[in-house]
């Protein structure tokens, strides 16, 4: 497409789609050169990403986590990942008006982001380093994070909901982005909930083939209160790699987020387009009045 061959409001308009299929949000590191947080203790710690909404969080003893160069990915960064030992953890989460509650160093949700029914979709990007030493269908995965009877007040029934390739019947590639969906058909697993981990909601004896849409069922005044992407837990052996492009759709809305190192410039976001499509308009109407 030429730009220069555009009307004025249809440049307008070519502009506002391109801010549009950008990866989304850009998220910057705390630092300009990218960040390092390592986690520490079994139950880990966690770490503000500015005002985003976004933490560095459950970061175990013998793992590190940060906005990172070293998988750059829709621009200069990503979120990297890096698990020294069998029971590493880390997560990159987006939460409610995040605080941590008394004598915890990770951060929790304090509000929501809307009703668990209203969930249609979500979506990533990963990376699995080949120097991972963790059992091969292991990769980066994410979740939807939950309050189940939707009363905050009550925080026993505080959970998620886990998507992993190997329950869904996919493969898991190395040294190469993949980009992944998860939708009403997709099977998810349970942790906490007040259900214990991996709670057979059908009865069938299995905990690993109920969708998204059947958890939605028997959860139906669930709240949602954050999203997460990571690693580890119980893994065994070591793990290296990244995520990105991270997304979720709520009552029709999307929203998407792309982390960058800070001022990367690289990814312009949706109102820096407008902001300068509007510049153009108003060039191009001067331009006119002179003409005239």
């Amino acid at each position: 497409m030429s730009w220069n061959k555009l009307s004025p409001l249809a440049l307008v308009a070519a502009l506002a789609f391109a801010g549009a299929a950008q990866a989304g949000l850009v998220v910057e590191a705390n630092n300009p050169a990218g960040d390092v947080f390592a986690g520490s203790g079994s139950s880990g710690k966690g770490q503000a990403l500015g005002s985003s909404g976004w933490y560095y969080n459950n970061a175990r003893a013998n793992t590190k986590i940060g906005i990172s160069g070293d998988e750059p990915r829709s621009g200069n960064g990503s979120v990297y990942f890096q698990g020294q030992t069998s029971g590493s953890k880390a997560d990159i989460e987006y939460l409610v008006n995040g605080a941590k509650p008394l004598f915890s160093q990770n951060y929790a949700s304090t509000g929501t982001l809307g009703n668990f029914s209203d969930l249609s979709a979500m979506s990533y990007e990963w990376y699995r380093d080949s120097s991972s030493t963790a059992t091969g269908h292991f990769h980066a995965v994410m979740r939807v994070l939950i309050d189940r009877d939707g009363n905050l007040n009550t925080a026993g029934d505080r959970g998620g909901l886990v998507f992993e390739r190997i329950y869904n019947a996919l493969g898991v590639s190395t040294d190469a982005w993949v980009q992944d969906s998860i939708t009403g058909t997709t099977n998810v697993w349970n942790f906490g909930l007040g259900l214990g981990t991996g709670f057979d909601i059908d009865g069938n004896g299995y905990a690993y083939d109920d969708t998204l849409a059947a958890w939605q069922a028997y959860m139906p005044n669930a709240k949602i209160i954050g999203f997460s992407a990571g690693i580890g837990s119980g893994w065994s052996g070591s793990y290296v790699g990244a995520v990105d492009n991270v997304s979720w759709t709520i009552a029709g809305v999307t929203s998407s987020f792309n982390f960058e190192l800070t001022d990367s410039g690289d990814v312009p976001e949706p109102g820096t387009l407008l902001v300068a499509a509007a510049g153009l308009l108003g060039l191009a109407a001067t331009r006119r009045r002179r003409v005239r």
